[in-house]
This record gives C-alpha cells, structure tokens and sequence, in this order.
C-alpha cells in the first residue's frame, strides 16, 4: 500500500473513533448544525433567537440556534442526508450519518494536502507524503472530523485553495487556474467566514507572482489579464454566491459575523477583555496552537513537541540550506510561498486573538484552516532529519495515537449509558483506533521505502 493511501485511512480510522464514541448530539454545537441542516431541507435558514426546531429526547440542545450565524454550504451538503432521516423519526441516525460524511471529509482532506504540498515544494520529493501522514495524524483532523462540524468542509476547501495559489505561484496562472481561485474562493465563503483570511492572503499571493513574473515582458500580458479577472472575480464570485447570507446577518444582528457577544456574556459566562491582556496569555497560546493534541496531553507539550519542535528544524533546515548555497529556497517562487504561508497564519492567529479578546473561546479546531501550511511545515521539519525520517515521523505519529487512546480509556466510563449501544460503540472506538494505528505504522514503512529511493532533499 502507498504512502499517501495509507495516511488517508489513518485519518478515516481516527475520525471512526471519534464518530464512534461520542454519543450522538453530545455538544449543543454537534446539534445546533444537525438542526440547521433540518431546517435547511425544510426550506428555512435558522434564527439564533429562535432556537432550535429538533427536539432530541436525549443530548445537549442549546438554547437558542447559535449555529445561525455560519453560510449555509455544508449544511446544504447535509440537508439531503439527514432531512429524510430526521423525517423518519430518526435523529440518532441523522448523527450518525452527518459523521461519516465528515470521516469521508476528513479523508478528502489529507489527499488535498498531499497534492497542495506537491504543488507547493516540488523540489522536495518527501515533503508531500509526509505533509498527507502529518494531516492523517492531527488529533482535530479526527476530532472535526467524527462529529457533525462544519469545520472539516472549511478545512479541505482552503487547503484546495492553497494548492491552486501554490500551482499558479509556480507554473503561471492560466485559465484553469484562475477559475479554480474563483470557484474555490466562492466556496470557501459559503463554508464559513474565516476562510477569508485565506481567500485574501492566498489570492494576493497570485498576484503577487503574476507581478513578479510578468514584469518587463512583453509576453505577459495574457497571464496580467487572468490577474485582473481573479483580483475582480474572487470578490464578484463571493458577493454573487454568498454575499446575501452575509448582508442577512448584518440586518439579524448588525454585525456581518451574525455573533451575539451580548447574549455569550450573559449566558455563558465569556467577559470581553483587552487585546494586550490575550496577547500576554500563554494559555490563550498553547490552547490555541494545540491542534495536534486530543486534550489528554497538556497543551503546553503538545504545542513543543508536535510543532515548535518540527518547525525549530525546518528553520534550521533552510538556514543550513542558505548557508551551503544550495539555494532553491532563494528562488522568487520559493521566498513567496514561504511567506504567504507564514501570512496566512500569523493573520488567521491574529483574527482568532481578537475573536478571544472580544469573549471567545481559544479552539484548536479554529486555526483548521490553515492546516495545510501547518502540516507542511512540520512535514519540512521531520523531512530535515533526513535518514531518520521514518523514526522521526513514526515518533512524532505516536504522540496523537497515544493521546487518542488516553481519551478513549477516560471517556467511555464518562459516555457510559449515552449510547444507544454503549459496548458496541467503546468496542468499535478500540477497533477503529487499532485499524489507525496499523495505518500509520503502514504509512510509516512506507515512508522509509520512499526515504531510500529519494535523494536528500534541498530544504
């Protein structure tokens, strides 16, 4: 079996686990989405203020429809899924079938970073397979990806995104291309209002290498013109397809994020608080970087093990690189990937800094959008330790496995008697963790194939 194959069915498998052992509606998030893809085949959008229309005899319920604010493209997805099941009187397994089109999502995924990570660092043979391993193993890759979140959907549509700026970036920016930027910025949109920041930062990185390239040559002025069709199309296509959500929230709400601070303040005990003050949070921090940890680990390690660690090699990695004038990453392609990747997440921490100071919660899953930049740059790390690779990676794969095992012990006695066959789903969290395991260890072997038919890589 491949590598990349191999990795897809991790995160299949760990995305199984998580279906598996969280009862069905177990946050009132999970049902606040369930609910708004009901209304959705109904033909309604929902109001925060007027709840929910399911009323599940077991499982959180929130008390007012505080999933309203989001576009409605995943849920549209969902609709025809869990609209005739719900019908049925079925809602348990309207979860159920929510969750796995988000296991298959969270597949899609690691195949879409594997492809963005071969558009984006071609010179390195093993950044891309290792970039799929990396994403296959990410504890909120399973997390998101095992429950009823629109977050999975966000995540594979940026990641698509980045593939298309890097392809552009590297090989010029042809019709096709500018199409997909489109088309995909649109998407990205309709999934949820955060991918902005990646739409905008990645969108600018084209233009950007359009200007570079073109500069000076006569033979330029095609791909100039595709330049201005994106820099005019992306925000048409956004404003055609779900610019009307968006102007609904600011008549609902007054606010084009559709957010109810006032109501979070009262209800759920969230207080506003200076910028200056999250910014000097390590909590905020740690809490916030911990995407690769399943929360059993504390925050703190998980955050320099799993990614200041990878990514303290990278740097030296390209320093070294530099150094020895082995110089692919002082190309004009290079040094623009490599800050618009460092772009994108210094502005989507940023956004999720402001969204803390303003009375949010500082979540892991919320920097899902720019996984695809994360997984590369641990990805260059581990790659770094060249002949080392495969027990670098296999380690660095142990600590997500390991901490998805502690919160399975420690959640089915807490989940015990939630589920509508409670043994079943603890057996069958166990199973699925043991198939991610053999996943992994089998993208692992494969990797230290790929390490010994592979020359050293340039960074």
């Amino acid at each position: 079996m491949r590598l990349v194959p191999a990795a897809v069915l991790a995160a299949i498998f760990a995305s199984l686990v998580q279906a598996l052992l969280s009862p069905p509606l177990h946050t009132g998030d999970e049902t606040a989405h369930l609910d708004y893809a009901y209304q959705v085949w109904t033909g309604h959008l929902p109001v925060f203020e007027d709840g929910l229309v399911l009323a599940p005899e077991a499982g959180s319920v929130p008390p007012v429809q505080w999933a309203a604010q989001h576009p409605p493209l995943y849920y549209v997805v969902l609709a025809p899924v869990v609209g005739p099941l719900v019908d049925g009187g079925h809602i348990v397994a309207a979860v159920y079938a929510a969750r796995g089109l988000n296991v298959l999502g969270a597949g899609a995924l690691v195949l879409v970073a594997a492809w963005a990570a071969r558009r984006a660092f071609p010179a390195s043979p093993l950044v891309a397979p290792v970039t799929a391993l990396v994403v296959g193993a990410t504890a909120w890759v399973a997390r998101v990806g095992g429950s009823g979140y629109n977050d999975i959907l966000a995540a594979l549509l940026t990641t698509w995104l980045l593939g298309l700026a890097a392809s552009s970036v590297r090989s010029g920016l042809t019709w096709p291309r500018a199409a997909g930027l489109i088309a995909v910025s649109a998407l990205c949109l309709g999934s949820r209002l955060h991918t902005v920041v990646m739409v905008g930062v990645l969108v600018a990185a084209v233009l950007a290498g359009v200007v570079l390239r073109t500069a000076g040559l006569h033979d330029g002025r095609g791909e100039a013109v595709r330049a201005v069709v994106v820099a005019l199309g992306v925000p048409a296509a956004v404003a055609a397809t779900s610019g009307w959500f968006y102007l609904r929230n600011v008549a609902l709400t007054g606010s084009v994020t559709g957010g109810h601070p006032d109501w979070a303040a009262q209800n759920l005990d969230r207080a506003a608080r200076p910028v200056t003050d999250v910014l000097a949070d390590a909590g905020v921090w740690t809490r916030l970087l911990a995407v690769f940890g399943h929360d059993q680990l504390p925050d703190v390690a998980v955050v320099l093990v799993l990614l200041v660690a990878p990514a303290a090699l990278a740097v030296a990695a390209g320093i070294r690189t530099v150094r020895d004038a082995r110089l692919p990453a002082t190309e004009r392609a290079d040094v623009l990937i490599l800050v618009t990747g460092a772009t994108a997440v210094a502005a989507t921490l940023a956004m999720q800094l402001v969204y803390t100071a303003g009375g949010g919660s500082p979540h892991p899953r919320y920097l899902l959008p720019v996984i695809g930049i994360l997984a590369m740059l641990v990805a260059h790390g581990l790659v770094s330790t060249r002949r080392w690779l495969p027990w670098a990676a296999g380690l660095w794969c142990a600590v997500p496995l390991i901490d998805q095992a502690v919160w399975v012990a420690v959640s089915a006695p807490r989940y015990a008697g939630t589920w509508p066959d409670g043994s079943l789903s603890v057996t069958g969290a166990w199973v699925a963790w043991g198939a991610t395991c053999v996943a992994v260890a089998v993208a692992v072997a494969g990797l230290a194939v790929a390490r010994r038919r592979t020359p050293a890589p340039a960074v």
